[in-house]
C-alpha cells in the first residue's frame, strides 16, 4: 500500500520544480517503497548539482552521483566520502572510456564554415593536450574561472578553490578520443518517438579529422574571407570544461605554438564572453562564449538557432540530436570526472559495500535515497549499475526525509 506524504515545498532544482508544483496541487503524492517483486530497491531523486551536498549533510538523502567539482567539495568539506567513480560501476568496462562531455556544432556551421569548425576542433584538442601536460596551470586557470578569487562557502565552512581543483583534477581525464556512450535513457526517449537510436550516426568525424591535420601541420588552416560570429554555449560552474578555460586564458601559448588561438577581447574579464579566433595574426571569426544553466537548455538553444555549438554533456547532446536537433558531436572533452558520494558515517567504502547497504535498507523498508541530475550520464550510471545488481530503481516522492537515514 502506498504511503502518502504531504508536499512541503522542497526545491530540488531544474524541471523537477514544475513537477513539485503540480504535485502540491494534489495535496499529497505517493512515495514508492523502492522494491518491485522480490528484488531489493532504491529510490532515485532528481536534484540540482548544487543542492546535493546540503541534502546529504542534512540527511535528506543517503548518496548522490554527480560530476566534479561537487564531489571534491563534498569530500574536502567533510560532508561526504567518495566511494566509487565511473570505472568502479557495473556493467564492467561500460564507463572506462566513455565521453562524459563533448564538443557539439550545429550542422549548418559544419557545412557553411567548415574551416572554422575544423579550427575549433583543432584548438579544442590542443587545449585538451595542454591541460593534461600542464595540470598545475590548468588547475589555477580553472579555479579562477569556476570559483573566482574568494573562498568557496560550504554548509560546514569554506574551501580554497585551488585545493578543490587539485582534488578534482585527479578524478578527471581530458581526452579528445573517448567514445560516445550508449545511453538507455536516450534510447528509450528516441524510440518512443518512433526514431532510430544510433550514437555513431550522431558523430561527424570529418571535422575532428581535418582539425588534426591542421594541428599536426599536415596542412595550413584556410579560413574564408568572411568574419562569422559563432556562439558557443557551456556551463561555467563545472571544471569538466577546463580545456575551454585554458584555451582562452592561455591564448598566447596557442598563438605562439600553433599560429591559431582564441583570444579574449577583454583579457581582464574573469569569464570572457567575446573572443576572436586568430589565424597567423589575422582575425578569422568572432566567438561568443555563452554561459548556460543546463546541458538540455543549451542544446535547446542550439536547436532554436540561437547558438551554433556547445561544450556540453554527452547524454543531453545525444538526447536532443536523437530527437531531431540539427547538430553533430565533434569529439569528446573528458572521461571520468564523476563520483558516488555517501555520508561520512555510511557503512560502506566501495561499490560492493554500497550494494550490500542498499539490500539491507530495502529489506528494512527504508530504501536508500540517491540523488542525481535528470537526463544526465550520471543517471544512466545509476540505472545501469543497479540493473546489473538486480536492484530496482523507483522514483522518490517529494518529502525526501521519509526515506533518509
Amino acid at each position: 500500500m502506498q504511503k502518502l506524504i504531504p508536499f512541503r515545498g522542497l526545491l530540488i532544482g531544474g524541471g523537477s520544480l514544475i513537477l513539485l508544483i503540480l504535485l502540491s496541487l494534489c495535496g499529497s503524492v505517493p512515495v514508492f517503497s523502492g522494491t518491485a517483486g522480490s528484488n531489493p530497491g532504491v529510490s532515485l531523486l532528481y536534484a540540482s548539482a548544487g543542492t546535493m551536498p546540503q541534502l546529504l549533510n542534512t540527511h535528506q538523502i543517503d548518496a548522490f552521483l554527480i560530476w566534479e567539482p561537487v564531489v571534491s567539495n563534498a569530500e574536502l568539506s567533510g560532508i561526504g566520502k567518495r566511494i566509487a567513480v565511473p570505472a568502479d560501476l557495473p556493467p564492467p568496462g561500460k564507463w572506462d572510456n566513455a565521453a562524459i562531455n563533448v564538443l557539439v556544432l550545429r550542422r549548418n556551421i559544419i557545412r557553411d564554415e567548415p574551416e572554422i569548425a575544423s579550427l575549433l576542433s583543432a584548438l579544442t584538442t590542443a587545449a585538451i593536450e595542454r591541460t593534461e601536460e600542464e595540470p598545475a596551470l590548468a588547475e589555477n586557470i580553472t579555479a579562477a574561472w569556476v570559483f573566482g578569487n574568494k573562498p568557496i562557502l560550504t554548509p560546514v565552512g569554506s574551501l580554497n578553490p585551488l585545493e578543490v581543483e587539485r582534488h578534482s583534477f585527479a578524478n578527471m581525464v581530458f581526452t579528445a578520443d573517448a567514445t560516445l556512450p550508449e545511453s538507455g535513457i536516450v534510447q528509450s526517449a528516441v524510440e518512443a518517438q518512433k526514431r532510430t537510436y544510433d550514437p555513431t550516426a550522431m558523430v561527424d568525424t570529418s571535422v575532428a579529422e581535418q582539425g588534426r591535420l591542421i594541428l599536426n601541420g599536415s596542412r595550413p588552416p584556410r579560413p574564408g574571407g568572411s568574419m562569422p560570429t559563432i556562439g558557443i554555449g557551456y556551463i561555467p560552474s563545472t571544471d569538466n570544461y577546463a580545456p575551454l578555460y585554458v584555451m582562452v586564458k592561455d591564448a598566447p601559448y596557442f598563438c605562439n605554438r600553433y599560429g591559431f588561438c582564441l583570444v579574449p577581447d577583454n583579457p581582464a574579464e574573469s569569464r570572457p564572453v567575446a573572443c576572436t579566433l586568430m589565424v597567423n595574426g589575422t582575425p578569422a571569426a568572432h566567438i561568443r562564449l555563452v554561459p548556460g544553466q543546463s546541458g538540455g537548455g543549451i542544446m535547446t538553444t542550439i536547436g532554436q538557432n540561437a547558438l551554433d555549438g556547445a561544450f556540453v554533456g554527452s547524454v543531453p547532446a545525444e538526447l536532443q540530436i536523437g530527437l531531431g536537433n540539427p547538430s553533430s558531436v565533434i569529439q569528446s572533452i573528458n572521461t571520468g570526472g564523476s563520483g558516488l558520494v555517501v555520508g561520512p558515517d555510511a557503512p560502506c567504502t566501495d561499490w560492493h559495500g554500497f550494494v550490500r547497504w542498499a539490500e539491507v535498507r530495502s529489506a528494512a523498508g527504508r530504501p536508500l535515497v540517491i540523488a542525481t541530475v535528470q537526463s544526465s550520464i550520471q543517471e544512466d550510471m545509476v540505472r545501469e549499475a543497479f540493473a546489473y545488481e538486480n536492484i530496482t530503481v523507483t522514483f522518490y516522492g517529494t518529502d525526501i526525509t521519509a526515506g533518509a537515514a
